[in-house]
């Protein structure tokens, strides 16, 4: 067994992964806002399934120049919420972590290069407000990327080091000299820096035109995600080498795979590096798509693979712990206690776990709902590694039998502090095994499911602007997509 001391939950609610069960932080005139008092209510949930941390993502869309001018509603606004965020957070016991990648700017998302002068002052100064903005944060967590990096000038994974040496020791320590910092090793590693970013003859910095698909090649069709193992090898020596230089106690984040699922593809494996790190240093991971991935909102379950990736940790290396992420904090209620449990002891069965939450939400005879869910879990995407096929056939008769036990729950037998509440947790459930249902059968009506896919998840977007990664109706599109074709036994991608 495994105790894992930090336990950190992490809420990614930037504008491109807005959907009904996910805060909307930025949009005062649009759905889908959450008072303080709902902040309280899901630290609250959060305390009691085992987290002692949340971590939240200042995106680029706040990482901006109008910041700076002190007059700019949104983010003013932003500011004031997140203090009393804060401020409850720590009321319930919770510590609170920001995060922001050290030099994406703006919601177009401008990869700002450190050897720019006039881009370095710029890094600095957003550095500098948004430190100075929340004087009760327990600390920051300095992201190299994705988006975020540079590889005009020169810049490599040595200056993304150099860069987090700097706004550790000039701006946090500046702002708070007790302050333990987080750095980030996200990607193979140092996501978007050197070698790891797509070269383009004249880059401009921005996310459009590192995108344009004019640019793409057979060898690099991704604009990230390219670093080889020889760099990984370069890049945490050098990180190695520089650790003296960050204060004493700061945190370094490393996932034991380099690649987005935590693999041993491209950059290979970190568990040497991890070792050598948690010599001087405490180590956490932060395994991004273990609980669920981003695009569509669905009830994942993805715990047997949350389970063994955290066994995994305890055994390479001494983490002190590691998040689960989330873009539907909402509606991933199992997935969230689940993984809480398991960082408390990786000894637990997920399976035993998943039964023992619907028990306490639903009453003792609800216990099989956590087996069934499990037929959820058959949308291919990022983080998607399924223990079980299934038929259509099976995946009809299981949904009907989720559809069963979901009417007869009694939400009044709840026994835990579910947020928002439990019978909105069943109506929710019951909504998404009745559309899965509909998309088992071999005559469904697609362009309908999508339409109410968009109703349901994604109406936000009637209201705010699309993001400059537009997700949303893909979101929709590929909903509507799921189980249109029969798996195969041979072929588990599909």
């Amino acid at each position: 067994m495994a105790h894992f001391t930090y336990r950190s939950q992490y809420i990614n609610f930037a504008e491109h992964l807005q959907n009904a069960w996910n805060p909307n932080m930025y949009y005062l005139e649009a759905p889908n806002r959450w008072s303080v008092e709902d902040w309280k209510k899901y630290f609250t949930m959060s305390k009691a399934f085992g987290f002692t941390n949340f971590e939240f993502w200042i995106s680029p869309t706040l990482f901006d120049r109008p910041a700076l001018t002190g007059k700019s509603p949104l983010h003013e606004n932003f500011k004031k919420e997140m203090n009393e965020i804060i401020r409850v957070g720590h009321e319930v016991g919770i510590t609170l972590l920001g995060g922001m990648c050290a030099n994406c700017v703006s919601p177009d998302w401008y990869f700002a290069c450190p050897k720019d002068k006039e881009d370095k002052k710029l890094i600095f100064d957003l550095w500098n407000h948004w430190v100075e903005a929340f004087p009760e944060l327990d600390s920051f967590y300095i992201g190299s990327g994705d988006p975020g990096g540079c590889n005009r000038n020169g810049c490599n994974h040595e200056t993304f080091v150099d860069l987090a040496i700097e706004i550790t020791n000039e701006v946090l320590l500046k702002h708070n000299p007790d302050m333990k910092p987080f750095v980030g090793t996200w990607g193979t590693p140092f996501s978007g820096w050197g070698e790891d970013l797509k070269y383009i003859e004249g880059w401009d910095g921005t996310w459009s035109m590192l995108t344009d698909p004019k640019y793409a090649t057979p060898e690099t069709p991704a604009h990230i995600w390219n670093g080889k193992r020889e760099r990984a090898k370069k890049a945490f020596e050098y990180l190695i080498s520089k650790l003296s230089q960050f204060p004493k106690g700061t945190t370094v984040v490393i996932n034991t795979g380099m690649d987005p699922d935590t693999n041993f593809t491209m950059g290979g494996s970190a568990k040497k590096y991890a070792r050598e790190i948690a010599k001087t240093n405490p180590i956490t991971t932060w395994d991004y798509s273990l609980a669920e991935g981003e695009l569509i909102a669905y009830p994942h379950y993805r715990l047997p693979r949350m389970s063994t990736k955290m066994r995994e940790w305890a055994a390479a290396a001494p983490y002190k712990g590691g998040m689960n992420y989330t873009m539907t904090p909402k509606l991933s209620l199992m997935t969230q206690y689940v993984a809480g449990q398991i960082m408390q002891d990786t000894d637990i069965n997920p399976d035993i776990a998943a039964a023992d939450f619907f028990e306490k939400v639903f009453g003792p005879e609800m216990r099989g709902l956590g087996e069934l869910m499990e037929a959820f879990e058959v949308v291919h995407g990022w983080g998607y590694h399924p223990r079980n096929l299934w038929s259509k056939e099976m995946l009809r008769e299981t949904y009907e039998e989720i559809i069963d036990m979901l009417e007869a729950a009694d939400p009044r037998k709840c026994t835990l502090p579910i947020f928002p509440d439990a019978e909105t947790y069943r109506q929710d459930l019951l909504w998404f095994a009745k559309e899965f249902l509909k998309m088992a059968q071999d005559n469904c009506d697609r362009a309908q499911v999508r339409k109410e896919f968009w109703e349901k998840s994604q109406k936000i977007y009637d209201y705010i602007p699309m993001s400059c990664d537009p997700r949303a109706h893909l979101a929709a599109d590929n909903f509507s997509k799921i189980l249109e074709k029969e798996v195969s036994w041979c072929d588990p991608i599909g």
